[in-house]
C-alpha cells in the first residue's frame, strides 16, 4: 500500500517550497473508552500554496488515493476555507481494538516514523487506565515524502531535485535556513478525563510538535484514566445508604436510652387477613437461559469450516514456499505467516522474507488458486440466505488473501460480516476478535452460534456466552466433549413435522442442542 504522507504531501510540499509556504500536518489519535477509536491525518495549506499547486490543474484531480480507500482510509472532501484562507485535506481510519493502532499509524509514513508505538490499558474496579507510548522520528527529512518507487521514477532524487535545487527553490539563501523548516508536524490525542505526559496538554488535548528533520528527545509518554459511570453512581448510592444507616442507628440508640414515653393508650390495631391487590407479588420465576436466547447470527470459522481441511491458505503455505525454492524451516515459515496474519508486515516483505522472489501479485494468485472451499459450504450458505439467516466469518488470515478468496468464491453474497485477524491486529481465540465481531454485527454473544474446527476458539466463545458447534475434522473427539459435534453442515438441520419435500421439511437445530 502506498504510504499516506507521500500521497498527500509530495506534490504539495514541492510547490510549498516554490512559494516558501509552510505546510502543516496534524495526526490525531482519538481513543474511545472501549478501546476502539480513529486516526485522522489533516493537511493544511494556505491560499498561496494552493494557487501554486493548482497551476497544474485542480487539486482534486492531482491526488490519487484509490489504494488508500481500498485499505480502509476514508478520504474527506477538500475543504476550501473562505474565512481563514486555509485549505484542508483529511483522511480517517478507524481501529476496533487498541492493538490495531500501531499498524494504522504505520500506514501513514512507515514504521520508521512511528516506532515502538503501543496503546495499553489496565482495568480495575470502576476505572480503566490507558498508557500510550512510542517514538516519533522525522529525522529522515525530505526522504519521508518519497519511497523507492517514486525515487526510481525521479532519477533517484528525492522529489526529483538535488539538495542545492531544493534550497534554491525554497529561497533558503541563508546558511541557517533549511527547506525542512517549512514543514510542521503535530501529533495530538484528545483527553476526556485529563491526563499526564511529556507533551503539552491544553484544553484537554495532548500535543507534540516537531519540524521535519527532528526526532523526539525522549519517547512519547501519555497516561490517562476513564472512570465508569455505573460504578460511580453505585458508589454515590452506597454513600447515601451509609448516611441513612447511621441516622437510623442513632435514632434507635436514643430511643433505647430514653425508654418508653408516657402518653395516652392507643387501641391495638385490628388484624385482617385481607391482602391488597397492589402489594400481592407472585414468587419470582426461574430464569430459563434458553428462553432468552434467539439465533440472530451464525458465525463460521475459516480453516476447516469454509476452507477445505489441508487445502486452506495456511496449510498450503509450507509446501508452496519449499516448491518455490524458499526457506525450508517449517517453524520459521509458520512464525512469519503468523506475523503476516496479524497485519504486521507488508505482502512484499512477507514473501521476500520467505525467500520467494518474483512479482507478488503473480505469486499470490498462483498460491491462492490452490485453495479449495468445502463442497458443502455454498449449498449451506445458499440455504441460510433463503432462510434470511445473517452469517459472519471469524478467521485468522492475511487480509489481502481473505479479500481475494472472498471475491473468487463469491462469498460476499452470503456472508455479511468478515472479522479478519489481519485487519483487527489480533488472532483467535483472542477476546479482541470476538469483541470486534460483537461491535461490527451489533449482536450480543448469547444470540450467536459459532461453528469452528478449533477447540480453543470454541472454549473462548463458550466462555463469552456463545453457543458452539465443532465441525469435526480428522482429530478424535474425547469422551465428555463439551461442545456439540457435526461432520458436515447438513447435520445442523433436523427433521420437523412438515411433509417431505415442503419448504418446512427441516429446521436449524437449537443453538443450545
Amino acid at each position: 500500500m502506498r504510504r499516506l504522507v507521500p500521497v498527500f504531501l509530495s506534490l504539495i510540499f514541492l510547490f510549498g517550497l516554490l512559494t516558501a509556504c509552510r505546510i502543516e500536518t496534524t495526526v490525531t489519535v482519538d481513543v474511545l473508552p472501549d478501546g476502539s477509536g480513529e486516526v485522522e491525518v489533516l493537511v493544511t495549506l494556505d491560499d498561496e500554496a494552493l494557487q501554486a499547486v493548482e497551476t497544474s490543474g485542480p487539486l482534486e484531480d492531482q491526488l490519487n488515493v484509490d489504494d488508500l480507500s481500498d485499505a480502509g482510509w476514508e478520504i474527506g472532501d477538500i475543504e476550501r476555507g473562505t474565512v481563514d484562507g486555509l485549505t484542508r485535506i483529511t483522511a480517517v481510519k478507524t481501529f476496533a481494538v487498541p492493538e490495531r493502532l500501531p499498524s494504522v499509524l504505520n500506514d501513514i509514513a512507515g514504521s520508521e516514523v512511528f516506532s515502538n508505538m503501543a496503546l495499553t490499558r489496565e482495568r480495575s474496579f470502576a476505572r480503566t487506565s490507558w498508557n500510550l507510548t512510542g517514538q516519533i522520528d522525522l529525522s529522515s527529512g525530505l526522504a519521508l515524502f518519497s519511497d523507492p518507487d517514486l525515487e526510481a521514477a525521479l532519477s533517484g532524487l528525492t522529489l526529483g531535485r538535488t539538495e542545492e535545487e531544493i534550497r534554491e527553490l525554497s529561497g533558503c539563501v541563508d546558511p541557517d535556513c533549511e527547506p525542512t523548516d517549512f514543514f510542521l508536524f503535530n501529533f495530538e490525542v484528545p483527553l476526556r478525563d485529563g491526563g499526564k505526559g511529556n507533551g503539552s496538554i491544553e484544553d484537554d488535548v495532548a500535543r507534540w510538535t516537531l519540524v521535519l528533520g527532528e526526532k523526539q528527545d525522549e519517547p512519547l509518554q501519555l497516561y490517562w484514566t476513564v472512570e465508569d459511570q455505573a460504578p460511580r453512581l453505585w458508589r454515590i448510592g452506597s454513600v447515601i445508604a451509609g448516611v441513612l444507616f447511621v441516622l437510623v442507628l442513632g435514632l434507635q440508640i436514643v430511643r433505647h436510652f430514653r425508654g418508653p414515653q408516657a402518653g395516652p393508650a392507643l387501641p391495638a390495631p385490628k388484624k385482617t387477613n385481607r391482602r391488597s391487590k397492589e402489594i400481592v407479588q407472585e414468587p419470582p420465576q426461574e430464569n430459563d437461559e434458553n428462553e432468552s436466547r434467539s439465533l440472530e447470527l451464525l458465525v463460521l470459522g475459516g480453516v476447516g469450516v469454509i476452507w477445505e481441511g489441508g487445502n486452506h491458505p495456511e496449510g498450503l503455505l509450507i509446501s508452496f514456499v519449499q516448491d518455490k525454492g524458499g526457506i525450508a524451516d517449517s517453524q520459521e515459515i509458520a512464525d512469519r505467516y503468523r506475523s503476516a496474519s496479524l497485519g504486521h508486515v507488508s505482502q512484499d516483505d512477507f514473501w521476500s522474507s520467505l525467500g520467494v522472489n518474483g512479482l507478488v501479485s503473480e505469486i499470490e494468485e498462483e498460491y491462492l488458486d490452490r485453495v479449495d472451499i468445502r463442497t458443502d459450504v455454498l449449498p449451506f450458505l445458499d440455504r441460510m440466505k433463503e432462510r434470511e439467516f445473517e452469517v459472519a466469518c471469524l478467521t485468522n488470515a492475511v487480509l489481502p488473501w481473505a479479500t481475494y478468496l472472498r471475491q473468487r468464491f463469491g462469498l460476499d453474497e452470503f456472508i455479511t460480516h468478515w472479522i479478519i485477524s489481519g485487519e483487527v491486529g489480533a488472532r483467535k481465540p483472542s477476546q479482541a476478535m470476538f469483541e470486534a465481531l460483537r461491535r461490527t454485527s451489533g449482536v450480543s454473544f448469547k444470540n450467536m452460534l459459532l461453528i469452528d474446527s478449533e477447540v480453543s476458539t470454541l472454549e473462548a466463545a463458550k466462555g463469552l456466552g456463545m453457543s458452539t458447534v465443532l465441525l469435526k475434522g480428522t482429530a478424535l473427539i474425547p469422551e465428555g466433549f463439551p461442545h456439540p459435534v457435526i461432520n458436515s453442515f447438513a447435520e445442523l438441520f433436523r427433521p420437523s413435522d412438515a411433509k417431505p419435500g415442503s419448504q418446512e421439511e427441516t429446521e436449524i437445530s437449537n443453538p443450545g442442542d
